[in-house]
């Protein structure tokens, strides 16, 4: 059994207002071991990490006009095969179409571009020291970042913070390294920042150099190598932290950024990650159960996500289960609804075939009286068409007779042959001395009683034959007109009758064809009553499957949340994690107090002298009085937090040397420090105050900057490099 099984046993058994368990120590340790849990806490001593020679060396492509070009050529470039080392990174165009309209002419210009520069091999090394190490310029973008670039993508296997064209430019690295009591090499080739290498050990410190292979890598492994070598070797724990829906490990990529401190990325306090500012802090103090208590917290919030996981399926099914409730509702409303629109009647089948039958009469009836209606609407035509053509005949006989009176009663005024006027007082002689008023001759007075005029000369047969004609024709006209008059009458009569005739019929159609309508309105009533019957039976089939979907749902109810975590399990990782968290704390505040005092000493030293009370709890959080008045890390100026977190840093690593215990490997880079307003008296301080940490402390710092001078002048020969000037590191 264990100490944390037998306390955890203990706390599960005396809970109030709790359900309590009845477990054994071995027990527990079981269930602990299961969700990955520590049961016991080893004590974390620090083991040393430091960089003893930084090699690196490739070719830079410079301008003729450069300084460092002076002597070199365009041909230095040729390899031994006769062909050309590659001078330039393909350039990203701004179309990645493959045979794009323009590729020619940047090709063209990359050519033309590469014809400028000039290639100039280099090599660089050099053996830093225990204590401040300083890489110093003159002014910015001189090299001073690549070296530390360097050295830290040589530790983490990650290549970064490179500006493309120093990328490109490096052609092979050697770090060595001394962890421990080993010494290795990380030894490699570059390729644009692809590297290819391997990991050997030189020998223990003091021993020859006996090259024993630890690890080679290409690409992305030289990161996995690095972690597993270096973790293992500095005793380094992984940090489980619980994200939002999954459990992640962090290790060496998180450990190393935590060596870096930069004036651009100042928060957490301890380390880079933000996530995971606690655990970092809690691993480099050196609390035993710190990895215990990681563990038990990401145990315990692992079976929370899966419980609200269960909780939130059995609420989903839950919500569907009442939605198809509620659909089965809607489905029964519906039906019954269709049920109620159709009518209630009782359908008499004898009474339909009755109807239908009698509409079918009726119709065939109204189809022959409809034929007869035509046919007497011919009729009426043609009595129309006679009345129409015996009142032509009549019209025309009384034309004619008013033709001839008109002709025998003109008054000539002038001869038809020559023209002569016919005189007032010739026409008067007609009647008084009976002479045509005309030609003269005189009349024939026994024929113009007649009313016909005939001259004298005319023989008597023809004058007897113009009287006879005169007489008769009146006669032919008078019974002419008679016999007119008699068929206009005889048709009028006729189209009297026919109209008559018609009007019957049509009437009777009328009749006849509303008797039909009804009877086949009321045939289809009582079709729809019979169709109303067949949809009645069913929608009641319908309605009975809806009500028997409805009742199953309902008597189902809704489906219950099953706990998907063993709640023994869950009881033990809850009161492991109390306990831990407890003891966590008793170990950790004493050792805080002392940390603290030594951040405030060194951020005073470090020219952070307004900031007093510094205390940094174990949340990872820092408080403070600066001008009088109570602040946070987090509302300091940047300048003031970047003291802080180089003096948190110095007294993590102090703390460990001193108590030994901890897991700070005691390496710390500081790039650009004199970046946030830290004038050169500042940085003078700094390092002096760095120097005399390092004096008491085993610990190896590099400290990056353009301001030199106080490198030049605090630090001995071996622990810098430093290019005055317009002069480059390398």
């Amino acid at each position: 059994m264990t100490a944390l099984g037998q306390q955890v046993a203990k706390n599960l058994a005396n809970r109030q207002g709790e359900r309590r368990y009845e477990l054994t120590a071995e027990s527990v340790d079981v269930i602990l071991g299961s969700l990955g849990i520590p049961t016991s806490a080893a004590k974390a001593i620090p083991v040393p990490l430091r960089a003893t020679r930084i090699h690196f060396s490739g070719t830079k492509l410079l301008k003729p006009t450069h300084p460092d070009a002076e002597g070199h050529t365009s041909e230095d470039g040729k390899d031994g095969t006769g062909g050309s080392r590659r001078l330039l990174a393909p350039a990203a165009s701004d179309s990645e179409t493959v045979g794009d309209q323009g590729s020619e002419e940047d090709a063209l210009y990359e050519a033309e571009l590469a014809e400028e520069l000039v290639p100039v091999p280099f090599s660089f090394t050099w053996e830093p020291q225990p204590g401040v190490n300083g890489i110093g310029s003159g002014r910015n973008l001189r090299g001073k970042s690549t070296v530390l670039n360097v050295l830290m993508w040589s530790l983490t296997g990650r290549c970064a913070r490179f500006q493309p064209d120093v990328k490109l430019w490096i052609e092979h690295v050697e770090v060595d390294w001394r962890v421990g009591a080993e010494r290795l090499r990380v030894s490699f080739d570059a390729d644009d920042g692809e590297a290819r290498g391997q990991v050997v050990r030189l020998g223990d410190v003091g021993s020859r150099d006996r090259i024993t292979p630890l690890g080679s890598f290409e690409g992305a492994e030289f990161e996995s190598v690095m972690g597993a070598l270096m973790m293992a070797r500095l005793r380094l724990e992984h940090i489980p932290v619980w994200t939002d829906t999954q459990a992640r490990i962090h290790a060496w990529p998180a450990y190393s950024s935590a060596f870096v401190v930069r004036a651009n990325q100042l928060d957490p306090i301890v380390g880079n990650e933000q996530t995971i500012g606690v655990r970092m802090m809690q691993m480099f103090v050196g609390t035993d159960w710190a990895p215990a208590q990681a563990a038990a917290m990401t145990a315990r919030r692992g079976m929370e996500t899966e419980r609200s996981a269960a909780t939130a399926k059995a609420k989903a099914a839950g919500e569907a289960v009442r939605e198809n409730r509620r659909q089965a509702q809607r489905a029964v409303d519906a039906v019954e609804a269709k049920i109620a629109e159709l009518p209630s009647d009782t359908p008499d089948v004898e009474a339909v075939l009755r109807l239908a039958g009698r509409a079918s009469d009726l119709s065939r009836e109204a189809h022959e009286l409809e034929r007869r209606l035509l046919s007497q609407s011919g009729v009426v035509d043609t009595a129309r068409q006679q009345f129409k053509a015996a009142r032509a005949r009549l019209h025309t006989s009384y034309e004619d007779a008013l033709a001839k009176k008109f002709f025998h009663r003109m008054r000539p005024t002038v001869c038809p042959r020559c023209a002569a006027a016919v005189t007032v007082e010739r026409q008067a002689a007609e009647s008084d001395k009976h002479e045509c008023s005309v030609c003269a001759s005189d009349l024939n007075l026994d024929a113009l009683e007649a009313d016909v005029i005939v001259a004298v000369t005319v023989p008597g047969d023809a004058v007897s034959a113009l009287v006879k004609r005169s007489t008769t024709a009146e006669s032919n006209q008078v019974n002419a007109e008679e016999g007119a008059r008699d068929d206009l009458e005889a048709a009028e009569a006729a189209v009297t009758a026919a109209e008559a005739a018609y009007s019957r019929l049509s009437a009777q159609f009328k009749e006849l064809t509303e008797q039909r309508d009804q009877a086949a309105a009321l045939a289809e009533a009582q079709r729809e009553v019979l169709t109303a019957t067949d949809t009645r039976r069913s929608l009641e089939l319908e309605l009975a499957r809806a009500e028997g979907a409805l009742m199953a749902l309902t008597e189902s109810g809704d489906p219950k949340s099953v706990d998907p975590v063993d709640p023994v399990r869950a009881a033990v990782a809850d009161a492991a994690e109390d306990v831990l968290k407890k003891w966590v704390k008793d170990g950790q505040d004493p050792l805080l107090k002392k940390i603290s005092s030594d951040i405030e000493t060194l951020a005073a030293s470090f020219g952070a002298d307004s900031l007093s009370n510094v205390k940094m709890n174990g949340g990872a959080n820092m408080s403070m009085i600066k001008g009088g008045r109570s602040t946070t890390y987090s509302s300091l100026t940047e300048g003031e937090k970047l003291r802080v977190k180089i003096a948190t840093a110095i007294a993590l690593i102090k703390h460990g040397y001193v108590e030994g215990i901890g897991r700070h490997p005691g390496l710390l880079v500081l790039d650009s420090p004199a970046a946030e307003e830290m004038p050169d008296s500042d940085l003078a301080t700094m390092v002096a105050a760095l120097q005399a940490v390092a004096a008491e402390a085993e610990m190896q710092i590099f400290v990056g900057t353009r301001n030199a001078a106080p490198l030049i002048e605090l630090l001995p020969e071996a622990n810098r490099v430093v290019a005055e000037a317009d002069d480059y590191v390398w």
